[in-house]
């Protein structure tokens, strides 16, 4: 088995080898790019604190190969391989208790997008394979700059990090607590994009499970005045795992001042096993200014890791884009959860506060 593994390796290291090498061919151009992007994430959930180096899960470390051209004017085809590495994500590492060095995840590689797609003016994109679905990012449409760090999806920057009471049980973690609702992210799926309605257009996907999405995006800019995007989703995903229904949705404004704003909303209904339809409410407050970016936001989310949980979190950040491609940022995030008697084990208390502080870097290639 080895020995086909390494010939398997051998193969695709040769097949990468000659793509690099030989000149371009008429049919897709060719092209390498990626990012490396690490952290200093540091925490204290009310018992012990630490300090971790993490890949920022916000927008992790990944390289991918892409490649497109035009044929016969109207038509594109291009294709996607993009794949993640990530040491010691920071969507999963946890206060290590005692400072004892656990808890430090391993590498991991995975797959992110392996698709084709088929453009033409007139009638729209297909994509085929695994790839983005209609509903992603609905909820993260964001004009702050300062989502490299922070973004509707809390989890990201310390979702492993453990609520706890005073005594030292856990409860829940911070990425079981909060969600933002955001549709299907990647997935093994046939999508078709409309074209563009002046600054509007549609999408629909269909994936494995039986599970369908449809969403619409909008982006306008006004000479003088700023920017606008928006999306929204509503997926149906009534399939033999798990039925129910999803939507969510985002806005964002960019005034040419600088300040901006963004509001964003989801949630889920008919969920297995759930009294209560969980939801999830988002909004950040923003400033840009030459090579920095500020923001500020603040999430609630209910019903999310159990009936009647109440979850509140509020941020700050900062990035600066200090040379073309290289991003450096600092984040400082509180969370708190409310989690009624009835759905904690017995003799778990109420939940101590969580904090944590994130620094990095963000270089693209």
């Amino acid at each position: 088995m080895k020995k086909f593994q390494r010939l398997g390796f051998f193969a695709l290291t040769m097949a990468i080898t000659i793509l690099l090498i030989l000149p371009a061919a008429q049919a897709v151009d060719f092209k390498i790019s990626g990012q490396i992007n690490r952290a200093i994430l540091g925490g204290d959930n009310g018992n012990d604190s630490d300090v971790k180096f993490v890949d920022n899960d916000n927008s992790s470390t990944r390289f991918r190969f892409t490649g497109s051209n035009t044929f016969d004017e109207n038509w594109k085809v291009g294709i996607v391989w993009e794949n993640q590495m990530e040491s010691n994500s920071s969507a999963s590492t946890d206060i290590d208790i005692g400072n004892n060095g656990d808890n430090v995840d391993d590498v991991t590689f995975t797959e992110r997008k392996m698709e084709f797609y088929v453009d033409h003016t007139k009638f729209g994109k297909m994509s085929l394979g695994q790839g983005d679905t209609a509903s992603n990012s609905t909820s993260e449409v964001d004009l702050s700059g300062t989502t490299v760090v922070n973004y509707s999806s809390i989890e990201d920057m310390a979702g492993g990090f453990t609520f706890r009471d005073d005594d030292d049980n856990v409860i829940s973690s911070i990425g079981s607590a909060f969600s933002n609702f955001d549709g299907f992210s990647r997935r093994d799926r046939i999508r078709y994009d409309t074209p563009k309605f002046g600054p509007v257009f549609f999408s629909a996907s269909y994936m494995n499970g039986q599970s369908w999405d449809v969403a619409g995006r909008l982006a306008y800019e006004w000479d003088g005045l700023g920017k606008l995007a928006a999306a929204a989703h509503y997926t149906g995903a009534d399939n033999q795992r798990d039925p129910y229904t999803q939507y969510s949705g985002s806005i964002s404004f960019l005034h040419s001042s600088g300040f901006n704003i963004t509001v964003s909303g989801g949630g889920r209904n008919d969920v297995s096993g759930r009294d209560e339809d969980p939801y999830n409410l988002y909004g950040k407050l923003g400033y840009k200014f030459g090579n920095w970016a500020l923001s500020a936001d603040y999430t609630y989310s209910e019903n999310v890791g159990a009936d009647d949980d109440e979850a509140t979190t509020f941020g700050t950040a900062v990035v600066w884009n200090a040379w073309k491609s290289v991003e450096f940022y600092g984040s400082y995030r509180w969370h708190d959860l409310d989690r009624d008697a009835a759905q904690r084990a017995p003799g778990v208390g109420n939940a101590e506060s969580l904090s944590a502080v994130m620094l990095g870097g963000r270089v693209k290639f």
